[in-house]
């Protein structure tokens, strides 16, 4: 019994292995307090690696999702002034079909949320990537997109529309050049 248990564990590590060997570190990828407006500041708690335990801890409705898609690790990191913020996230999947299905129920998810306002458009960044945000650009705007394995984001509040693609398409340059 011991020995199909110690087997089983050694083979779901090997199923996450390649992605991780061949991937590079994810911190790296994601904004820096360098690359955010002047006088954000990071928030240590909610900067840092995002293993699959604490994404299912903090948000259990999302497992199904996640194991189907294959999400094997992920990286975050948050900004502050006052009221406003700055949220990045790349997340790592298995094989590029993850990341579109995470995508596409982020998506759908926005599109029935009722947010008063909303409004979508496609951008050209990555694969495929979406954003969302208020009538004005400067309330809130959130970018999505995939790039191969990557599923990546930017969340803001505050922040004008401009900016945030700026550092979107920043970001995407650090995942491809990453992933290249």
């Amino acid at each position: 019994m011991r020995l199909a248990l110690a087997l089983a564990a050694v083979g779901l590590l090997l199923v996450g292995a390649p992605a991780l060997a061949a991937s590079p570190d994810l911190g790296r990828l994601v904004l820096r307090a360098s690359d955010v407006p002047a006088r954000f500041a990071v928030v240590p708690d909610e900067t840092g690696p995002r293993s699959n335990q604490q994404e299912w801890r903090e948000a259990p409705e999302m497992r199904p999702l996640l194991q189907r898609a294959g999400r094997v690790t992920g990286h975050e990191s948050r900004f502050e002034r006052g009221i406003d913020s700055v949220s990045s996230r790349v997340d790592l999947f298995r094989t590029a079909a993850g990341p579109r299905i995470v995508l596409d129920y982020f998506d759908r998810e926005m599109r029935k949320s009722g947010i008063r306002g909303l409004q979508r458009s496609r951008r050209a960044i990555g694969d495929e990537a979406w954003l969302y945000g208020d009538r004005q650009g400067h309330v809130f705007t959130v970018v999505v997109w995939r790039n191969g394995p990557v599923f990546s984001g930017i969340a803001s509040a505050g922040v004008p529309r401009t900016r945030i693609l700026t550092l979107a398409r920043l970001q995407q340059r650090r995942i491809a050049a990453g992933f290249g």
